[in-house]
């Protein structure tokens, strides 16, 4: 009876939420991620989930620089005119630049959260997130049980590199959660 209550509370909370789910199973989840062996069963989402035939992820430091800034200028802008999806992880620095500079290029950019889709992390990027519901959207593994926890950034980047045709490091500190992303990039092939 308590799951059963616990699965009542989180279908509430989709609803209240405007949140969806997709599962393994269903044909739009995303392609890539499927191949992966720790795939999630079930991901929130808010947005759309159709995505266009490649996905790049671009990642980087939280402190960017202004070369780094410059270079996901540029890189995103030679890339507009193809027909790609951008995905990051909404964090400061190079993630949130990934996602503006898709936005003002027109591309679907899609933000993997570390935490349910009920709130915004961290919440100075609310207005891209709204934007991105647009051209792409939010994803996420956890429900609202799950409370934000510092292991869940890097749980969330292995879907950053599952769901990605190409992962971009812009810049990283020596232990950085983009290297983590690079490891799993590299061991999805």
């Amino acid at each position: 009876e308590k799951i059963l209550a616990l699965a009542e509370n989180e279908l509430e909370f989709c609803q209240k939420n405007n949140i969806q789910t997709v599962s393994y199973f269903d044909q739009n989840y995303p392609k890539l991620l499927k191949e992966c062996t720790d795939a999630p069963l079930v991901l929130y989402y808010k947005g759309n989930l159709n995505f266009r035939p490649k996905t790049i992820a671009i990642v980087g430091a939280r402190k960017m620089t202004t070369y780094g800034a410059k270079f996901i200028q540029d890189l995103i802008e030679d890339l507009q005119s193809y027909p790609l999806n951008i995905v990051s992880g909404l964090a400061y620095g190079c993630d949130i630049q990934a996602h503006r500079m898709a936005l003002d290029n027109d591309l679907p950019t899609w933000a993997v959260l570390a935490h349910h889709l009920g709130k915004i992390y961290p919440a100075q990027h609310k207005v891209e997130a709204n934007k991105m519901l647009e051209m792409g959207g939010l994803l996420s593994e956890f429900s609202s049980q799950h409370v934000i926890v510092p292991e869940n950034f890097l749980q969330r980047n292995r879907i950053i590199a599952g769901m990605a045709d190409a992962t971009i490091i812009v810049e990283s500190a020596h232990s950085g959660g983009a290297l983590v992303t690079a490891k799993f990039a590299n061991d999805y092939n």
